[in-house]
C-alpha cells in the first residue's frame, strides 16, 4: 500500500487519527454555527472551539468554505444512508414514507452535523464548485426520496402527484421546523415527533385517515436504526 498525503502535501503517518481530527473539526464547526450562525462563524471560533490553533484546521481544509461544504455534504450523505436503510426495511411505501419524515426530525435534533446543516442552509455565497459539491449530495437524497414517493403512487397507496413536488414539500416542512421552533418553546420536539410524520404522510395518502394506536388504522410501524 502506498503512503497517503494530505491537503498539503505532507505525509501521513496516521490515516485513522487524521480522519477523527478531520471529523472533530467538522463537529466543531457544526456546533460553531448553531451558536452564532453560518455568516459569522470563523475558522478561529473553530479552532477555539477545539482549543487549538488554525493551522491545525489548514492541515485538512483549504478555507471556511471548504470546510462548511465537507460539513453539509456529511450531513445530506448520512441522511441518504439511513434513508436508503428504510427503504430496504420498509414493508411498503406508508411505512417507508412515515420513518424518513421522522428520521429528519431524529437527525435534526439529535445529530450534531445535520442539526447545523439545517441552520446554515445552503449559502448563496458558495463558489460554483461548492455549491455544486453539495448540490450533487442533494440530488442523491431527493431522488431516494422521489422514488419512495413514486413507489407509493405506483401501488395506488399515495395521490398520483409530481415525485419531486411531494419529496421537496415534504422535506422542507419538515426541515424547516428547526427555523422557527425555539428550544424551551411550548412545542417540544417529541410533540412534533409525533405529530408531524402522520400529518404529512396524510397530505399524499390515497385515503387519508386518523391513525390511532389501537384503532382500526395504527401508525405504520417504526423503523429502528440504531445511534446516530
Amino acid at each position: 500500500m502506498g503512503d497517503e498525503f494530505g491537503l498539503r502535501g505532507y505525509r501521513v503517518q496516521d490515516p485513522a487519527r487524521a480522519e477523527a481530527r478531520r471529523r472533530e473539526i467538522m463537529r466543531a464547526m457544526a456546533e460553531v454555527v448553531l451558536e452564532k450562525g453560518l455568516p459569522d462563524a470563523t475558522l478561529e471560533d473553530v479552532a477555539a472551539k477545539m482549543g487549538t490553533s488554525r493551522a491545525v484546521i489548514y492541515y485538512q481544509f483549504r478555507s471556511k468554505e471548504d470546510l462548511w461544504v465537507e460539513v453539509a455534504v456529511e450531513a445530506v450523505r448520512t441522511a441518504e444512508r439511513r434513508l436508503r436503510a428504510i427503504i430496504e426495511r420498509a414493508p411498503g411505501p406508508e411505512a417507508a414514507l412515515f420513518n424518513a419524515l421522522r428520521d429528519l426530525l431524529i437527525m435534526g435534533e439529535h445529530h450534531t452535523i445535520v442539526r447545523a446543516s439545517y441552520v446554515g442552509g445552503r449559502s448563496r455565497n458558495l463558489s460554483p464548485e461548492g455549491r455544486e459539491r453539495v448540490r450533487e449530495a442533494d440530488r442523491d437524497y431527493e431522488h431516494a426520496l422521489m422514488d419512495v414517493v413514486t413507489w407509493g403512487i405506483n401501488e395506488g397507496v399515495f395521490i398520483p402527484r409530481d415525485a419531486r413536488l411531494v419529496a421537496y414539500t415534504l422535506m422542507f416542512a419538515t426541515n424547516n421546523n428547526f427555523s422557527w421552533r425555539r428550544p424551551g418553546g411550548p412545542l417540544t420536539f417529541e410533540y412534533i415527533l409525533a405529530e408531524l410524520p402522520p400529518m404529512l404522510l396524510n397530505t399524499v395518502l390515497r385515503e387519508p385517515r386518523v391513525f390511532e394506536p389501537h384503532g382500526a388504522h395504527p401508525l405504520p410501524p417504526i423503523i429502528e436504526l440504531g445511534e446516530l
